[in-house]
């Protein structure tokens, strides 16, 4: 049988509701996030989402954030107000900015939040994105059309939409990587297919349709490599049997995949 790895759920960031919400509300927010997120396959992130405290209510986001710290909460958290509800965003809060920052005017003193109103759907690859240095906060909202150096009371023109990605596509090209043992893949040495890859390898291999759609996967050619042992959550090690491949495949969003909550 294929083995497909569990989901890694990503990162969980705090989600404060400083704004009323209906049912209704909630749920297209949450939808709209999941969209982004993929999360009902392969979730990139979680939301932990909570109504503000009383005492976040009507205060400014460099106010939360340093009660947050205070808290030992370091991480970055998100704040939907007013405006983010109204524009169909949230306001992603990083820190506070460093003497650095200030000194290359970035930020006009070290008492200002870095910070973004970025829209719903793009929050989980924005995350992702900062998380690993492929982009920063100062050079999102310098494309949203901010002035810096910046301020705490900055208006922000444009919403983060990472460069109008389309959420809808981008769910069909998120990886799954794969063990089939054999029966349950094809090989080719087709050269039109190994000159897709650069440098080409000596062969390709797929999983077959139909092991990829019973496990909600589409199929495509790839560059195998030899299935080792691996070492499971409980400790114990799963062996496989001779032959067996690592396949990187794609997953199939509309599979029906179980429901996965926040």
């Amino acid at each position: 049988m294929v083995y497909l790895s569990p989901s890694q759920h990503g990162d969980c960031l705090k989600c404060y509701l400083a704004t009323p919400f209906t049912d209704e509300e909630l749920k297209a927010f949450k939808a709209a996030f999941e969209l982004g997120a993929c999360s009902k396959f392969a979730p990139l992130m979680q939301l932990k989402i909570l109504h503000a405290p009383e005492d976040y209510l009507g205060k400014s986001h460099q106010y939360i954030r340093a009660k947050e710290t205070e808290a030992g909460n370091k991480d970055p958290f998100i704040v939907v107000d007013d405006e983010a509800k109204s524009r169909g965003a949230v306001w992603y809060i990083d820190q506070f900015a460093e003497e650095d920052q200030v000194d290359d005017g970035e930020a006009e003193s070290r008492d200002v939040v870095f910070k973004i109103l970025t829209q719903t759907e793009a929050l989980a690859v924005s995350h992702i994105n900062y998380a690993i240095a492929n982009s920063s906060i100062g050079e999102d909202l310098d494309n949203c059309a901010v002035d810096l150096p910046l301020t705490n009371d900055f208006h922000q023109p444009e919403l983060n939409d990472c460069g109008g990605l389309d959420f809808e596509q981008q769910q069909w090209e998120q990886d799954a990587w794969v063990i089939a043992e054999p029966g349950e893949f094809e090989e080719s040495t087709n050269p039109e297919l190994l000159n897709n890859f650069s440098p080409p390898p000596e062969k390709v291999a797929r999983l077959k349709d139909d092991v990829a759609e019973s496990i909600g996967l589409v199929s495509s050619w790839t560059i195998p490599s030899n299935a080792e042992p691996i070492d499971l959550e409980d400790g114990t090690k799963k062996e496989f049997p001779e032959g067996s491949v690592v396949l990187q495949q794609k997953y199939n969003p509309e599979f029906p995949w179980p429901a996965d909550s926040l």
